[in-house]
């Protein structure tokens, strides 16, 4: 049964998750700075919601580098998106897998972009266009 995964490598996933561990640190500590003065300053209301910020932010990305991917198999596709519920696909809902370069976007028969790849980022994409021009999806450059 073959079997392919896409899901790009990025080199700032570690960086995010220790720029995320750092702004909840700070967050936590600015709390217990509020939590030990009688009036809070300006600087130190400031400080709490630009840590309170950083840290839903780099939350969001670390977890869009970790859980979103493609799965393609001889069944079907299995879509897990960063935010939302898991979708199955056929071969068939795809419209076409358009090539630029060394750039693939494939693209959903509702003319929207499922997903942009490419060979620098994603380990095994030559084999994946490959794959997915044995089932019948219309490659175009």
């Amino acid at each position: 049964m073959n079997q392919y995964r896409l899901k790009k490598t990025s080199p700032l996933t570690g960086l995010i998750a220790v720029l995320l561990a750092l702004s909840i640190l700070r967050f936590i500590s600015t709390i217990l700075i509020i939590s030990h003065s009688e009036m809070p300053t300006a600087v130190v209301i400031t400080m709490l919601v630009a840590y309170g910020i950083a840290t839903v932010v780099f939350l969001i990305l670390l977890l869009r580098l970790r859980r979103s991917h493609l799965i393609f198999n001889d069944s079907g596709i299995v879509y897990a998106p960063a935010f939302g519920a898991v979708r199955n696909l056929a071969y068939n809902d795809l419209q076409k897998l358009s090539m630029g370069g060394r750039s693939y976007i494939l693209y959903t028969m509702d003319g929207k972009k499922l997903v942009t790849f490419n060979d620098f980022r994603t380990d095994n994409a030559s084999e994946i266009v490959a794959f997915l021009k044995s089932k019948g999806v219309k490659a175009e450059i």
